[in-house]
């Protein structure tokens, strides 16, 4: 009888051993930093005292166009460019300008009162995550294609772990046991946080090789490009102009929950938020409004998106779990640690099964079985926290 040519199971075993211990130290880096990217902005709540308000109800926000004229009196010779309001209610409303100097700042200012509480720089915690977790701190175009091939490695393993674990809808239940062997119990965790894993690791894994197809060649056409040029008179600073422009747009817009405004020198405010499409970034919604004539002269809306750029738009959403607030973000934080668990639970499987009862985990031999990219990896890692410590030091 001939010799079925299709793999089987220690083929898969293998398969999936390769591709989650060949790559494990830059998988496992890039996941805590994703992971811990989710709460990052509460991070540098603990971290920046001028972050911290006093929540209070959302009808008592000051108008955004008052938020903007005391950022533009607290620093005129700053250059305002952004106003985030999507920070929760305890957290200060944030302006990001430029100084002087062409250094970025942040500012921050009370959304209750609009009082500018404090400045800090650019460079925070979040900037510091983010920048990691996406491209190593690398330039963009090569550190985004680094992380974005760890994809390829965490679908193989996510496809090969099904032929191995036979019946593996029955692993929700199976707490780990251990029995006689500490390998059996590292075992059964990693098979544990596997199976409630999967739907979380699918969707980085193919989020993430969308980042990779998006940064060489397969980008929609950003959202901005279907609005209309239009030439505007330089930016006002005054709180009642900029209040009448924003505030008369919103009215035309009912459904439009304001969450960010983009300025530029002899251009409209660009205002971006969220309203009925779903699983769109806030640029997905954009009006451009001339606030010295107070008048919309240009829309988008989620809903006139190609396919194709709704995918572009959803990535995101998707990837960090901020589509439905803290409910999202809590669930995506505990799968990425989960999924940060599977990297180093199965190095430290690799050092069990290469000793022994009497010797314990061989931990020098799991090292040396991740092969030569270990050293790759580990000068990517290294060199992703130097290029950050200077701005750290800062």
């Amino acid at each position: 009888m001939a010799k079925s040519s299709r793999p089987n199971r220690q083929w898969w075993f293998r398969l999936h051993s390769w591709a989650g211990l060949k790559f494990s130290l830059l998988m496992f880096f890039v996941s805590l930093t994703g992971t811990l990217a989710v709460f990052a902005y509460e991070i540098d709540w603990l971290l920046t005292p001028e972050l911290r308000v006093t929540p209070q109800p959302a009808a008592s926000a000051r108008p955004a166009g008052e938020l903007l004229a005391a950022a533009h009196r607290a620093n005129p010779e700053w250059t305002i460019t952004s106003l985030n309001l999507e920070l929760p209610s305890f957290m200060a409303a944030e302006a990001i300008a430029r100084d002087p100097a062409g250094e970025l700042q942040r500012i921050y200012l009370n959304p209750y009162t609009a009082e500018v509480i404090g400045v800090a720089p650019w460079f925070n915690a979040h900037r510091f995550l983010r920048q990691t977790h996406r491209h190593l701190m690398l330039p963009l175009k090569w550190g985004l294609s680094i992380v974005g091939l760890l994809s390829i490695p965490l679908l193989l393993s996510l496809a090969s772990a099904f032929p191995i674990y036979k019946k593996w809808w029955r692993g929700f239940r199976k707490t780990p046991k251990g029995g006689d062997t500490p390998r059996r119990w590292w075992g059964d965790l990693h098979r544990l946080l596997g199976v409630w894993s999967l739907p979380f690791i699918a969707l980085i894994a193919i989020t993430g090789l969308w980042y990779l197809i998006e940064r060489w060649g397969g980008a929609a056409a950003p959202a901005s490009r279907l609005l209309p040029e239009y030439a505007s008179t330089s930016q006002p600073r005054g709180a009642p102009t900029l209040t009448r422009a924003i505030d008369q747009a919103l009215a035309q817009n009912p459904e439009f929950a304001l969450k960010h405004i983009l300025l530029s020198e002899g251009k409209p405010l660009l205002l971006q938020g969220q309203a009925t499409a779903l699983l769109v970034r806030n640029r997905a919604n954009t009006i451009a409004v001339d606030a010295h004539s107070q008048r919309i002269v240009g829309q988008v809306k989620g809903e006139q998106l190609t396919a194709h750029q709704r995918i572009a738009e959803a990535a995101d959403p998707l990837h960090f779990g901020t589509f439905a607030g803290y409910t999202s973000k809590i669930v995506w934080f505990i799968w990425g640690m989960a999924m940060t668990l599977l990297s180093a639970s199965g190095v430290w499987l690799c050092a069990l099964r290469l000793g022994s009862r009497r010797t314990g985990p061989a931990p020098t031999a799991a090292w040396r079985q991740i092969g030569r990219s270990r050293w790759l990896q580990l000068a990517l890692i290294l060199l992703s926290l130097g290029l950050s410590l200077p701005f750290i030091i800062a």
